[in-house]
């Protein structure tokens, strides 16, 4: 069973999505493939490099201490976060605010079509995130190739059709819930309602920021029967 796994949301829960992912593969639910969008695309890009917990958790703080997200992403970038070769396939997905055009940066799924532009991942990744992580820490749209790119979330809610696309079987979508922009806690709200469309879908919301890790852990763990229930059979 070829599972996929959605994850969106710029809360709290978000910077540490990698861990709802780790939990999966801990209970031997092997993710086949990851979707993404806003903050939680990028522990989730390093996550799926086969980077370890505790050095993306490094990484995350170092990112999350820089003044805005785009040089968060470039100190990242500088440091070689983004040079390992993937171990689980991924796609990150932005829109055009202004067309509603998708992009997806992503090394296995193609499309001809109008309204959707799929991009190579790989050496893109730091473009790849800028395009997706607007409006966190209130950054503006990422300008590229005359398009106003932001959170896929925003336009269209949970980003799990690039799943489907690439032949998943099952589909679980998690939101994490808790951005304090107009525009975040709309894209919440949208993703919620969308994710439904999924086989599973949880929002997260996280109120402790001291121990995000153990919180996830921990909602896995309380869900996990479900999880098995809706992914396996």
């Amino acid at each position: 069973m070829k599972i996929g796994v959605a994850f969106s949301g710029s809360g709290i829960g978000a910077a540490s999505a990698h861990v709802f992912a780790e939990e999966l593969r801990k209970c031997s639910l092997a993710i086949e493939m990851l979707s993404v969008t806003s903050l939680a695309a990028v522990p989730s890009l390093l996550w799926t490099r086969g980077i370890q917990m505790d050095t993306i958790a490094e990484l995350m703080n170092l990112f999350s201490a820089e003044k805005t997200p785009y040089a968060g992403l470039k100190m990242l970038e500088r440091m070689g976060a983004f040079q390992t070769m993937p171990v689980c396939n991924l796609a990150v997905n932005s829109v055009d605010a202004a067309t509603g055009i998708s992009v997806i940066y992503s090394d296995i799924v193609s499309s001809d079509a109008w309204n959707l532009k799929v991009l190579p991942l790989t050496g893109n990744e730091s473009v790849a995130l800028s395009s997706t992580i607007s409006p966190y820490k209130g950054s503006e749209s990422f300008s590229d190739d005359g398009m106003q790119l932001c959170d896929f979330a925003i336009r269209y809610g949970c980003p799990f059709f690039p799943l489907k696309m690439a032949g998943m079987e099952r589909l679980l979508s998690v939101s994490f819930a808790g951005g304090d922009a107009p525009a975040q806690i709309a894209a919440d709200s949208l993703s919620s309602l969308t994710g439904k469309n999924a086989d599973l879908h949880y929002t997260v919301k996280l109120i402790d920021v001291t121990d995000t890790r153990e919180q996830i852990q921990t909602f896995v763990q309380e869900h996990i029967a479900e999880i098995y229930d809706k992914m396996l059979f």
